[in-house]
C-alpha cells in the first residue's frame, strides 16, 4: 500500500527557490602617482617637503626655481627701464607724453603678470596676462615710431638714450618680453608641475620678490607724481619739449691727510631711484623674516 506524503514534507519541498544576490562593483583604486626625481623626493603635483613645512627652502622642481629667478629679473628690468625713464625725464624738466605713459603702463602689467607668476605659482595664463600687456605697449610705441618717420611726432634731443628715442627702446622691450614668454610657454617643465608660490617659501627667491614687489609699487607712485604734477589730471601732451638740464647732484667730501680734500658728485635722481630700492630690499627682507617667524610658531 502507498502511504501518502505528510504535509510538512509537501510545504518542505513546495519552497520557493531563493533568489541570488547581485553582484556589487567596486571601482578600481586609483594608482598613486610616482615621486618625481626631482630633489627631496616630492611628487609630481608638488613639494612634499613644502606642504609639512612651509619654512623649507626647496623649490617643486629645478626647473620652477629657475624660472622663479628669471621672472625676478624681469620684474627688475621692469623697474629699471621704468626709473631710468622718471630719471631722464625729470633731469631734463620733460613732462612724459600720452603714449608714453600708455606703455609705462603696459610695463606695469608685465611686471604684473611675473608677481602673479611668483606670489600664486607658475602658470600659462600669467604669461597670457604678460603677452596682452606687451601687446598694448608694441602698438603704443609703434604708433609713435610711425608717428616720428611720418614727420607728424618731433624728437626732443633729451629723448635720446645711446641713439635711439625712448619709443624705440620701448619697442625693442616689449618685443622681448613676447619672445620671452613664448620661450617660457615652451620651457613646460617650468610649469608644468604644482606650484603653490613663493608665500609658501621662506627662501632668497621671496625677499627678492617682495623688494621688487616694494620697489615697483614706489616707481609707480613717482611716475603717478610726476603725471599729476606735470600734467595735472588732464591728458598729457603727445610730444612733450624739455625744459633744459634741471639735474642736482649730491656731493661727498673728503679730506685726506696731506690736506688734499677729495669729493665724490653723484647726480641727485640717481641717488634717490637707488635710495628707494635700497629701502624696499630691507623691507622686503625684514616682511619676509616676519612671516618665516610666523610659520615656525604656527608649525
Amino acid at each position: 500500500m502507498f502511504s501518502m506524503p505528510s504535509v510538512s514534507s509537501l510545504s518542505s519541498s513546495l519552497k520557493k527557490p531563493t533568489v541570488p544576490k547581485a553582484p556589487t562593483f567596486k571601482p578600481p583604486k586609483t594608482p598613486a602617482m610616482p615621486p618625481s626625481q626631482s630633489s627631496g623626493g616630492t611628487s609630481l603635483g608638488g613639494n612634499a617637503g613644502a606642504s609639512e613645512s612651509p619654512t623649507k627652502d626647496i623649490e617643486p622642481t629645478p626647473a620652477v626655481g629657475s624660472a622663479r629667478w628669471i621672472n625676478i629679473l624681469g620684474i627688475g628690468f621692469v623697474i629699471f627701464v621704468i626709473s631710468a625713464a622718471i630719471t631722464q625725464q625729470y633731469g631734463y624738466g620733460m613732462s612724459p607724453s600720452s603714449l608714453g605713459i600708455l606703455e609705462r603702463s603696459a610695463l606695469v602689467g608685465v611686471a604684473f603678470g611675473l608677481i602673479l607668476n611668483l606670489m600664486m605659482g607658475m602658470r600659462p595664463n600669467h604669461y597670457g596676462v604678460i603677452l596682452l600687456a606687451a601687446v598694448v605697449g608694441c602698438a603704443a610705441s609703434g604708433k609713435q615710431i610711425i608717428g616720428h618717420a611720418n614727420g607728424d611726432l618731433k624728437l626732443d634731443p633729451n629723448e635720446v638714450v645711446f641713439g635711439h628715442a625712448y619709443f624705440e627702446w620701448a619697442f625693442v622691450v616689449f618685443l622681448g618680453a613676447i619672445v620671452a614668454c613664448a620661450l617660457m610657454l615652451l620651457w613646460t617643465k617650468s610649469w608644468l608641475s604644482l606650484d603653490r608660490g613663493l608665500v609658501h617659501h621662506a627662501g632668497a627667491a621671496r625677499v627678492f620678490t617682495f623688494s621688487c614687489i616694494i620697489w615697483l609699487s614706489l616707481t609707480v607712485l613717482l611716475s603717478v607724481f610726476q603725471v599729476l604734477r606735470n600734467c595735472g589730471v588732464g591728458m598729457c601732451t603727445s610730444d612733450p619739449t624739455s625744459a633744459g638740464a634741471q639735474s642736482f647732484e649730491f656731493t661727498f667730501s673728503v679730506s685726506g691727510s696731506g690736506g688734499v680734500d677729495a669729493s665724490i658728485s653723484i647726480p641727485g635722481f640717481v641717488t634717490v631711484m637707488a635710495g628707494i630700492g635700497l629701502v624696499s630690499f630691507i623691507v622686503g627682507a625684514i616682511i619676509n623674516f616676519r612671516m618665516k617667524k610666523a610659520a615656525h610658531l604656527t608649525a
